[in-house]
């Protein structure tokens, strides 16, 4: 499986989780993903950005993605 599809998977699971730690187990999937990706850190995060959008306008009741995309948002603060 790609790299965006593996840390796509374990976000899903995520945004749907209550549990305490979740904003560090994003920020490690989201780390490891942009570690591992092999294009610039930019397209990366691009492509990251692009799958969490398809995955909200499905429209899952239940899932947050709010900790993914805050997290995002820090990164590319860091980067510019």
């Amino acid at each position: 499986m790609d790299r965006l599809g593996t840390c796509m998977d374990a976000l899903r699971v995520l945004a749907r989780s209550n549990d305490p730690d979740r904003a560090v187990l994003v920020e490690r999937h989201i780390d490891a993903y942009l570690t591992t990706e092999t294009v610039s850190v930019w397209q990366a995060l691009e492509w990251l950005c692009k799958a969490i959008r398809d995955e909200q306008a499905e429209g899952r009741e239940g899932e947050n993605w709010s900790v993914a995309k805050g997290y995002i948002r820090s990164v590319l603060h860091g980067l510019a």
